[in-house]
């Protein structure tokens, strides 16, 4: 019964893509008029009908059953007792620092003497900017800080900025 509906739909569609290439023909022959080309036989046109295709014999199952790929269950580690060691990242600390660059930062208690209006050097992403301070947090160890070149404000830790 599948073998009839098979043969069945693909006669329908053999008969429709017939159809389909006979109006392309027509068109093709119109166009080559158009053009000014002389329609001739061609190999395609000439070729000869290909008997169809018989439906492919049933499926044997096989003898020996085929095993599906199953990713394997990875066993429990035990648990470490001992941190995990850092890896480090980057370049080492000490390379390419210059000696303005290692001056020690100021401790918390000198960080503590910043005041509205002090001109003041800031750290950010790569580079250090100049700044007056505005407003400093005790609380939040902070100091907001307007920079020199553009007026932007920005806060910053007590440990990123150092009075010029």
């Amino acid at each position: 019964m599948q073998n009839d509906m098979r043969s069945t739909i693909q006669a329908a569609v053999a008969e429709e893509v017939g159809k389909a290439m006979g109006r392309q023909l027509e068109l093709l022959v119109k166009i080559a008029q158009f053009l000014g080309i002389e329609p001739g036989p061609t190999p395609a046109a000439s070729a000869p009908k290909r008997a169809p295709i018989s439906p492919p014999a049933p499926k044997r199952t096989p003898s020996v059953p085929v095993r599906k790929w199953v990713k394997p269950q990875a066993a429990s580690k035990p648990a470490r007792t001992e941190p995990a060691p850092q890896k480090s990242r980057g370049r080492a600390r000490a390379a390419g620092r210059t000696a303005t660059a290692t001056a020690p930062s100021p401790s918390p208690e000198a960080s503590a003497s910043y005041a509205a209006g002090q001109e003041v050097r800031y750290k950010q992403g790569r580079g250090t900017f100049s700044a007056k301070v505005k407003s400093v947090d005790e609380k939040a160890k902070t100091v907001t800080v307007a920079r020199v070149s553009d007026g932007k404000e920005v806060v910053r830790p007590f440990d990123k900025v150092t009075p010029v």
